[in-house]
């Protein structure tokens, strides 16, 4: 059982109040007697009053007022299990908690990122079934093959060095232990999602990822760190890390190794950069294995008892005004006359009702409301997207100003492709809503779907926006980074382009300049020639044999020097380095 909106439930702390008036009620009452002091007479003055009908209206009013409160916060229970079908296919996540994983060439840490990759890949993989392997010097099988996703989530951000004892990498021994996890008798369905930054070369690994590739697993990688490396901050001594010769050891992310396990097996390689971009390439990549027909159990719907409670505190209500508070008669208004005490009380009694009779279906309206809202977040987790549409835009149509109905609409818009529409729908939510982090989370969703446009000025400014509403959004910043790379690369392109441009009008017309020129020239020649006498020819050179010789010898002598300096050039360039970059 759980209420749905708890935050209502503090309001029962009024019926404190309401008793602390009711005994100061008695207390003036008894005060009053007394000054009265003949005893004689204030008995006959109340000799008609029940005190106990009193205080049996008293509690009728308590309980009607608590039974408002409980009806608000919609007391639920779940509606039963049932089999869900669904397609998809067995994940390892394998995670390597060793200490070089601690360094923080990557923000918050190399771990901290790594946790974030598959605390949002677990999003995505909604139909399919997840466990988790940590390693360092060994191997340990966190958390087997389930559908709980919510335990997954768990383990992962519980994931630490202290959780292995024994440091190095051996991510042999960690791919082994996953793949205990899978159905032996299964040569498909099966993948590994293996995180490290591959800081220890283990020479068993390639062969392991061969073995499993011919047991029909899929192995990715995911490559965490830099290239350049970082120092190691150990949590026990807070000081660097050193080696044996007490120098400071320096992390570096083995790509290569990494990539050879990818490649063995038919996966993919990618390197954490990009939070966004990694979670779409991995969960995509894991879509395009064949899945088979998984059966899971789930909660349906929860049922409703509001309703109940409502018709509890109008029964209360009616049988409190009814109920007289003198001997022997119904009603307050029984007797001889109507006095305005029963008249108010009468019109309260029936504005309460009206109010509570009004309050019913509209709280009804509400429920179907966040119904249509939860079946259409099952649909889209089941990625029935087209049927998730359905369920949201039923909600809007009853509430088109539902933040959460709009929020929901634009995440399966996306999901679609549709971008645009993702967009408007996003802006919705944001207008309508006074939650700081829906708002934020519509900003900077709405930032993904423009820049998926290439209308990088808006998505710029969207995931400023975002910024502002919680700065500590590190996906946010790094998104907000790399689109301003991306607009000052474009502009730069832009820029060339037209230098380009310009460049080539300019030489197309020198070119046409140059042609224009000989043939203008010739004709000139030609027509100034016709008007020329005839130029005397020049002499014809005589030269004798031996002049001729000499000649000869002066042009070989210098073609020799000419052959000298370029070997000696060849020679000289031979000690510059091949490449220059």
């Amino acid at each position: 059982m759980r209420f749905e909106k708890i935050e209502y439930l503090p309001a029962l702390l009024l019926l404190v109040i309401h008793v602390l008036l009711f005994f100061f009620l008695l207390r003036w009452k008894k005060k009053t007697r007394d000054r009265i002091g003949d005893a004689t007479l204030v008995e006959q003055l109340v000799k008609n009053f029940s005190p106990s009908r009193f205080r049996v209206k008293f509690v009728l009013l308590a309980l009607a007022f608590a039974a408002i409160i409980i009806g608000a916060a919609n007391l639920q229970e779940p509606g039963g299990m049932e089999n869900v079908s669904r397609r998809g296919v067995d994940v390892m996540f394998v995670l390597d908690v060793s200490k070089s994983m601690l360094a923080e060439d990557v923000k918050p840490s190399r771990l901290e990122k790594a946790k974030q990759l598959l605390d949002r890949l677990t999003d995505k993989l909604d139909n399919d079934r997840l466990g988790l392997v940590l390693f360092a010097g060994r191997s340990y099988l966190q958390m087997p093959l389930t559908t709980d996703h919510g335990a997954t989530k768990m383990y992962i951000r519980n994931s630490s060095p202290e959780v292995v004892p024994t440091q190095g990498t051996v991510i042999g021994e960690a791919l082994r232990m996953a793949n205990t996890s899978f159905n032996s008798k299964e040569r498909k369905y099966k993948a590994i999602v293996l995180i490290s930054d591959g800081e220890d070369h283990d020479p068993e690994a390639l062969q392991v990822a061969k073995d499993l590739a011919d047991s029909g697993v899929m192995i990715n990688t995911v490559g965490i760190g830099s290239p350049e490396g970082s120092i190691i901050i150990d949590p026990a001594t807070h000081e660097e890390k050193k080696d044996e010769q007490g120098n400071t050891v320096i992390s570096k992310l083995n790509e290569a190794e990494l990539e050879q396990l990818a490649n063995a097996t038919n996966g993919r390689y990618l390197r954490l950069d990009n939070m966004d971009d990694a979670v779409i390439t991995m969960s995509q990549q894991l879509d395009s294995i064949e899945k088979k027909s998984l059966t899971d159990s789930q909660f349906i719907d929860f049922k409703s008892y509001f309703q109940w409670f409502l018709a509890a505190a109008v029964m209360l209500l009616m049988v409190e005004f009814f109920l007289s508070e003198r001997r022997g008669q119904l009603s307050a208004n029984a007797g001889k006359g109507k006095n305005d005490t029963a008249k108010t009380g009468l019109l309260l009694a029936v504005s309460l009702t009206a109010g509570l009779m009004g309050l019913a279906p509209s709280a009804c309206f509400a429920q179907t409301e966040n119904g249509l809202i939860r079946s259409g977040n099952r649909y889209y987790k089941q990625k029935q997207i087209d049927a998730s549409q359905q369920q949201y835009q039923q909600a809007l149509q009853q509430s088109p100003e539902n933040p959460t109905a709009n929020y929901n609409m634009g995440n399966a818009r996306f999901r679609k492709n549709d971008f645009d529409q993702a967009v408007q729908s996003y802006d919705a939510s944001i207008a309508k809503t006074e939650d700081k982090a829906l708002k934020e989370k519509g900003y900077y969703n709405k930032g993904v779907a423009l820049g998926k446009q290439q209308k990088l000025e808006e998505s710029i400014e969207a995931y400023k926006n975002a910024l502002k509403l919680n700065p500590s959004d590190k996906e946010a910043r790094d998104n907000l980074q790399k689109a301003l790379l991306e607009e000052k690369k474009k502009k730069q392109e832009q820029e060339q382009k037209n230098k380009q441009d310009q460049k080539d009008k300019q030489d197309q017309k020198d070119k046409k300049d140059k042609k224009d020129t000989p043939k203008k020239q010739d004709q000139k020649d030609q027509k100034n020639q016709k008007n020329l006498p005839d130029q005397p020819k020049p002499p014809v050179s005589k030269l004798n044999k031996q002049q001729v010789e000499q000649l000869l010898q002066a042009l070989q002598q210098r073609e020799k020097e000419v052959q000298e300096k370029m070997n000696q050039n060849k020679v000289k360039s031979l000690t510059q380095p091949d490449k220059d970059w």
